[in-house]
């Protein structure tokens, strides 16, 4: 039957294509053209997507860069990476539209292309190939209608796996939360995620096996050599690994400290403790305390990670070691005094630090660390990362091993909280200490932060301690709860009481997921710890650099978010972790319920493994506890606010000099890296709230500026208010006592006033500036 031209249909006869006449010649060329087609239609699809998913973050990113530009202009950020960065993300939309369209145009050509196979040529072969040449147009119609499909089909795949996996890069997720938070939607798209290529690879495959067979048959030299190389290599990587092994030489004794950003003691469920948590949020950890001595009543001097850090290593309180704040200013940034890891270092340990986190706090040689291994901090990143883009496509395709060589900034990098992965910064440990079984010793530090602020959840955490009720904004991440809040606030209005109670219940289910999550990576870190032959000669530390603030009943504040190092009511962010495991679990079991520091870690670490105690440092060696004895030197705790905000100051407080808290800010133009200015550090320091703790009483001092008035001038002077509080039956600091119990309050202040005269010597008063009469009226007035 004679055929129109145009038309297509399946009848058409198999031909030979080894000999190609004019007429497939001809097609090839149209097949091209088709091709270039799916790639510019792939590249403007990704590029839309793209734009769509980032036009609001776009919009905030601008809004921010001018705002941390500040009145000098000297905060902003340089053009050129910032410029580059942007670069580098439309050109990943353009390459992988591009990528994407040519797999799948070719894809969709050889699923609706006739069946082919190579057979002799006969006579009507010139025929047969002009009549393909004429029917290729309906062909790649066909095929470009198909390629769309799929195209789509791949997006909508995209977006449905992202959600599961990575549910707060989607603002309104927590509406679908039965599917997002869903363990078997997750396996679901999993499974179609793996077995669609597959079944596309083996339909093909069937359809074009005869072909396939020629191709195999054509180069089987070539392919029986290359698998005999593959089968080589293999087994020569597999017996360097197995069988040609050194024998380890480490004898150590080695030192870990591993500390956990944010984490409370009394959110671990550790049957050793007299109130363990009712949730199951770190079973790794409740097996690694049973070989350890658990110190009770542990706190940090400051709740922010770089200084705390700092007095952990150096056994100095901050205004010793002169680090006050994160991001310090340039002169500020080494400590002022010597380290543990210095002294380790001259007695012949490998040192290392690894931090997952850069944004606020990084990790520099001076220290004392032979190795550090941490994200590059720069502001780019930092800015980037604060905005947390919803780049859905950009980090389904790069948050990867692969991906990391395009795009370094996501590789163990918790600041891009919303798409985190603990699992490469795991592996990275474990490295290390496999290689440390060739050290004679080693010291290792190691800080993560996958329970830090902004809570937001990925998978698996994201299923875990999910809530009957809902559905919550902060289902699956608290930052546009903070911004409702205060919105609320602002008009007078307030969420109601079972909002609220619902509220709070999912941040603390948030804070309990993430426990888990970092419960994980540490359980990973002493499997690596155990198969490296390293977990019976070491000294291992647990801790964290602070606790957290959560919302509880009797809080002296109106509760909004989770802080640390804003106040010091209460001991939830001063108070942390700490258990030291011993060589060989000596001291196993053992419970020290009395007060210690974490300036004590170093001193108690060097005292234990017989080197001399750091010179200028504060803190003593706690062995006598450890070992039972007695100890009878006074227990006290100094601890001081890092940057605070007005909403949780008290009338009359001293003012800070900035009305924006990134114009304290500079980048170097050079490394990009971020400090803060040094003009501003007088006030910050003079507008610390600082305190003394004791196992039963707690004083707090705060700056406030004392205004006299006359006919003519009004005088400002700087003076500190001291409230006494009893814990034993005033946990959150509600009720000043110090006028019925002078006595206490005097011994306290007479140990706390050092610390004040000593900054007042450095810095002097600064500005002496009281709140304003618009601070004042959003200054702490009520409780909540």
């Amino acid at each position: 039957m004679k055929q129109a031209p145009g038309s297509y249909t399946r009848e058409l006869p198999e031909i030979e294509v080894e000999n190609p006449q004019k007429g497939t010649a001809r097609a090839m060329v149209i097949k091209w053209r088709y091709l270039i087609r799916c790639m510019v239609l792939g590249c403007l699809v990704f590029l839309a997507v793209g734009t769509a998913n980032n036009f609001n973050d776009v919009r905030k990113t601008a809004r921010r860069l001018q705002s941390v530009r500040g009145p000098d202009g000297v905060t902003g950020l340089p053009v050129a990476p910032l410029a580059w960065r942007a670069v580098k993300y439309v050109g990943f939309y353009v390459a992988a539209g591009i990528a994407v369209g040519a797999l799948l145009g070719m894809v969709a050509y050889l699923l609706v292309r006739p069946k082919i196979t190579r057979r002799g040529a006969s006579e009507h072969q010139g025929a047969q190939a002009e009549r393909i040449a004429q029917n290729e147009s309906a062909l790649q119609r066909k095929s470009l209608w198909t390629f769309l499909g799929l195209l789509a089909a791949l997006l909508i795949y995209i977006h449905l796996r992202m959600i599961t996996l990575y549910p707060s890069l989607f603002a309104s997720s927590y509406h679908y939360a039965w599917f997002a938070g869903s363990l078997y939607w997750h396996l679901i798209t999993w499974v179609i995620g793996m077995a669609t290529p597959i079944l596309l690879a083996l339909f093909l495959l069937r359809k074009y096996w005869s072909s396939v067979v020629v191709v195999l048959t054509r180069h089987r030299t070539v392919l029986v050599a290359i698998g005999a190389i593959f089968l080589v290599g293999a087994g020569g990587w597999w017996a360097s690994k197995r069988l040609l092994q050194r024998p380890a030489t480490n004898n150590g004794p080695n030192i870990l400290v591993i500390a956990l950003d944010s984490m409370r003691p009394d959110h671990l469920s550790w049957k050793g403790l007299r109130h363990p948590y009712p949730r199951a949020t770190t079973p790794n950890i409740d097996r690694f305390l049973d070989d350890c001595v658990w110190f009770g009543q542990a706190f940090v001097p400051l709740c922010r990670t770089y200084p705390s850090w700092m007095s952990v290593l150096t056994g100095c309180w901050p205004p010793t070691h002169g680090i006050r704040f994160d991001l310090p200013p340039r002169d500020s940034v080494l400590p002022r005094v010597p380290t543990m890891a210095q002294t380790l270092q001259r007695a012949g340990y490998k040192t290392a630090f690894f931090l997952d986190n850069t944004n606020f706090a990084w990790m520099e040689p001076e220290v004392g660390f032979d190795v550090i291994v941490q994200p590059p901090h720069n502001a780019v990143d930092f800015y980037i990362s604060s905005v947390q883009p919803r780049s859905i496509l950009y980090y389904y395709f790069l948050n990867n091993r692969l991906g990391f060589l395009y795009e370094p900034g996501l590789r163990i990098n918790a600041a891009y909280r919303a798409i985190y992965k603990p699992e490469p910064m795991n592996r990275e440990i474990a490295r290390f200490l496999g290689r440390m079984r060739y050290e004679p010793k080693f010291f290792q530090a190691i800080h993560l932060c996958s329970i830090h602020v902004p809570f937001c959840v990925s998978y698996p955490s994201s299923t875990w301690f999910a809530p009957s009720f809902g559905p919550v904004p902060n289902r699956f991440g608290y930052r546009p709860l903070l911004d409702q809040i205060l919105e609320k606030r602002e008009t007078g209005r307030e969420f109601s009481p079972k909002e609220t109670s619902w509220i709070f219940t999912q941040e603390m289910n948030l804070y309990d997921a993430l426990t888990r999550s970092a419960d994980d990576s540490f359980g990973a870190i002493l499997d690596a710890i155990k198969k490296a032959g390293l977990y019976d000669n070491s000294y291992i530390v647990f801790l964290a650099d602070h606790g957290e603030n959560l919302p509880e009943p009797g809080l002296r504040y109106r509760y909004g978010s989770s802080t640390h190092g804003f106040f010091l009511w209460g001991d939830g962010d001063t108070h942390i972790p700490l258990a030291i495991k011993f060589p060989n679990q000596q001291h196993a079991g053992r419970r020290v319920e009395r007060l210690v520091r974490t300036i004590d870690i170093a001193p108690t670490l060097l005292d234990a493994i017989g080197l001399p105690p750091l010179e200028k440092a504060e803190g003593v060696s706690r062995m006598a506890d450890v070992e039972g004895r007695s100890d009878d030197r006074e227990r006290w705790v100094y601890a001081e606010t890092g940057i605070s905000t007005t909403k949780v100051f008290i009338r009359g407080h001293l003012a800070y000099e900035f009305t924006n808290y990134p114009q304290i800010h500079e980048v170097d133009p050079k490394t990009l890296k971020i400090y803060k200015k040094k003009r501003y550090e007088p006030n910050l320091v003079t507008a610390k709230d600082r305190m003394i703790r004791t196992e039963r009483w707690k004083l707090i001092s705060y700056p406030l500026v004392r205004e006299q008035q006359t006919s003519e001038t009004v005088t400002a002077t700087l003076d500190h208010r001291m409230e006494l509080f009893d814990l034993a039956t005033d946990r959150n600091c509600c009720n000043d006592i110090s006028t019925t119990n002078p006595e206490i309050a005097r011994q306290l202040r007479a140990r706390l006033q050092p610390f004040i005269e000593q900054d007042l010597e450095q810095f002097g008063t600064g500005p002496v500036r009281p709140l304003t009469v618009g601070d004042k009226e959003r200054a702490l007035t009520t409780r909540f």
